[in-house]
């Protein structure tokens, strides 16, 4: 591990830095609850327009179950197909040892500083873009961190990393619990000497330990954020998901969700699936956005994540987002500018079209784009 190791991390609000620690801890390890099993049909999916109601400027924009996938190897021509998680996986608490998170030095920069450089893995030439907009909001409460593609030794053993974190606006600290979710989780993931296949969870385990501990009890209220974390590696991709940022994965001129949702609104389909709630009753539900599991909370047990490495082709992109894109724009919407853009602009083209919707409550815009293009 080199000794200046840099972190993108877009920080939240003038004042956020000087309240940040960078804290050493053990992670809480819980019940883990993997991408669940979905029907082999992976059509693209149309999600809601956000539109500028106040109603739907909340509604969760997946109005399907977010599917898991695995792609066939690299060099075959095949459709992506539906797998179910491995049935044997570890979940219990008990079989795993907690994760003691190291200190890898850590550089804050900028916001405005952006990635660059190129970096090869896998049999790919990756290239990270980022952008970011506070909307219409007091205050940014996004974060998020990449590896530097520039560190040669740090690809090697961790590949490229992005993590995006969106702090939760309905409780106190929600900038200072995104900066600290990154932060916690970056440093977890390049604290190990190789990554494993739980190094993304153990990573957001981290995370959530410390993001409790340093909030809890402080001015008698909580502190929570989001989570979406994707590493790409010589096997492909894996990712991390607790809360209702996004995954996608854009190839061949169709997008896909890759996460699930973790909101009563996902709860709430169930309900409708099973006829005993409408699609319109479950969109318009008063607690509908309201997150089922976060990082900060007591006991996490709601983690997602992919059991197997997603291989990944070229012409590939992955987009890791907050909901300020999503809620605003819809899937088909997403899907057409990424599938339109030339280089590695995409994410500000994105960023450019949630701003020109106008939206009267405009929430903060985070995103990160990955590109996988050939070596």
């Amino acid at each position: 591990m080199p000794n200046q190791i840099l972190i993108l991390l877009v920080i939240a609000g003038a004042g956020v830095l000087g309240s940040i620690a960078l804290m050493v801890c053990n992670a809480v390890m819980g019940k883990r609850n993997p991408a669940p099993e979905t029907d082999d049909d992976f059509d693209l999916t149309e999600e809601e327009d956000g539109g500028d109601t106040d109603a739907a400027a909340d509604v969760p924009a997946a109005a399907e179950p977010a599917q898991e996938v695995k792609f066939t190897p690299l060099g075959q021509d095949d459709e992506p197909t539906t797998v179910s998680p491995a049935a044997d996986a570890k979940s219990n608490a008990e079989d795993d040892e907690p994760v003691t998170v190291g200190k890898p030095p850590l550089r804050l920069v900028k916001p405005e500083d952006k990635g660059s450089g190129s970096a090869v893995v896998g049999g790919l030439t990756l290239r990270i873009g980022n952008a970011q907009d506070i909307g219409k909001r007091p205050q940014q409460q996004d974060a998020f961190a990449i590896t530097p593609l520039e560190e040669e030794l740090v690809v090697r053993d961790h590949g490229v990393m992005a993590v995006v974190c969106d702090g939760m606006g309905g409780m106190e600290n929600g900038a200072e619990a995104a900066n600290m979710g990154a932060i916690q989780f970056m440093r977890a993931y390049l604290a190990v000497d190789k990554v494993q296949e739980n190094t993304l969870v153990d990573a957001v385990y981290a995370a959530n330990s410390a993001v409790y501990g340093a909030f809890q009890g402080k001015n008698g209220a909580m502190a929570g954020t989001t989570l979406i974390a994707a590493s790409i590696l010589s096997d492909g991709l894996r990712f991390v998901s607790v809360g209702d940022s996004h995954l996608y994965l854009f190839r061949k001129g169709k997008t896909y969700q890759l996460n699930r949702d973790h909101n009563y609104f996902s709860e709430l389909m169930e309900e409708v699936k099973a006829g005993r709630m409408t699609l319109e009753e479950a969109q318009h539900h008063p607690e509908r956005a309201q997150l089922t599991s976060f990082v900060g909370i007591e006991k996490l047990e709601l983690v997602d994540y992919n059991i197997e490495p997603v291989p990944l082709k070229p012409g590939d992109r992955v987009l890791l987002c907050s909901d300020g894109l999503f809620k605003t724009l819809s899937l088909q919407e997403i899907n057409s500018i990424i599938a339109s853009s030339q280089g590695c602009s995409t994410q500000d083209e994105l960023l450019r079209a949630v701003l020109a919707k106008d939206k009267r409550k405009q929430d903060n815009v985070t995103l990160v784009m990955l590109y996988c293009d050939p070596v």
